[in-house]
């Protein structure tokens, strides 16, 4: 009797041993790393079709850059002209001097209660008045409105630089139109960057400007082609047909590689050691073939007691997101 019980007692340590030699657990396929494919210059992006989930290789031609045109951000005369057509440019082109003389940055602040002078509007004229004596007066086009604040450009009038200026939507300043008060503070000259062949120049110091007034152009220069980095699969696309792009930005994301990622909880991770070999079944496989991988390292998540394990797998290109089944049993 004590001999069938021990017999029974290690069939059963047998099969405990055998069902945690065969314990399972449930990872996802994820990019290795992840590469940007960004423009080689400043242009306007053509020939662009690139999709989430596409493949691409390494060297590809995504796309093209062509030449952009630059416009004046506002009213003004050209100050400085810093290149002439033919050179290869990456910094400030060309400085506007803006025919307003001051900017003010405000906020709707003592304004009278009234539901409409809550709100500012862009594009908005408004009325300002110092607050010293009220002898300085000018007024000004809302510019530029985040939450509570506001920018104008004052369009007319006489202050001083660093004053505090009250604003109204009345011309007689009347004490109902008050909106909000303000600081003044000087217009610098405007900088007119880009990056590329300057091909076009269309103005010349002391040229008078409206703003979106076309200021000069730029080739992508040699290199127009957009071309991926790496083989790999497009995670993100950031642009479009006939996006302006900056030089070294970026136009789509790649998902580069592939690795095997799991979560187990903490007393699990001593069963997974750097180097040890293992194996995965895909989701999609039918046949529920076996494939090897190699635990690649450990990372840990203190705020929840849980460790992500990440494995190579030996396929190089297993579809992103695909459900893999990990287990330790031995390959036959």
């Amino acid at each position: 009797m004590k001999r069938t019980a021990a017999l029974a007692l290690c069939l059963l340590m047998l099969l405990w041993a055998a069902a945690a030699l065969s314990d399972a657990w449930t990872g996802t396929v994820g990019a290795a790393e992840t590469v940007l494919i960004t423009a080689p210059a400043q242009g306007v992006l053509e020939d662009f079709f690139l999709t989430e989930g596409q493949t691409v290789a390494a060297g590809e031609t995504v796309g093209h850059l062509r030449d952009v045109r630059v416009f004046a951000p506002a009213d003004g005369t050209v100050a400085a002209v810093h290149h002439q057509t033919g050179d290869e440019v990456e910094d400030t082109v060309l400085e506007i001097a803006p025919t307003s003389r001051y900017t003010v940055t405000a906020t709707i602040s003592g304004y009278a209660k009234t539901p409409e002078n809550a709100l500012v509007h862009g594009g908005e004229t408004l009325w300002m008045r110092c607050t010293a004596d009220g002898s300085h007066r000018a007024v000004g086009v809302v510019t530029g409105i985040s939450g509570a604040a506001f920018t104008l450009e004052a369009t007319g009038g006489e202050l001083y630089i660093g004053e505090t200026v009250n604003l109204y939507r009345d011309s007689a300043f009347a004490a109902a139109s008050l909106v909000g008060r303000g600081t003044v503070t000087a217009h610098d000259t405007l900088a007119v960057a880009g990056t590329g062949c300057l091909t076009a120049l269309r103005v010349q110091p002391g040229d008078r400007v409206l703003r979106g007034q076309w200021l000069f152009t730029l080739a992508a220069g040699r290199e127009t082609a957009l071309t991926a980095p790496a083989a790999g699969v497009v995670t993100a696309v950031s642009a479009a047909e006939g996006s302006a792009l900056q030089e070294d930005q970026a136009a789509a994301t790649l998902g580069v590689g592939r690795i095997l990622s799991l979560t187990v909880d903490a007393e699990e991770a001593a069963r997974f050691r750097t180097g040890a070999l293992l194996s995965y079944i895909r989701g999609d496989d039918p046949h529920e073939t076996p494939r090897p991988c190699t635990v690649l390292r450990l990372l840990e998540h203190t705020e929840d007691a849980t460790v992500t394990v990440e494995l190579l797998p030996e396929e190089e290109d297993l579809p992103l997101g695909l459900s893999v089944t990990v287990t330790d049993d031995p390959l036959e």
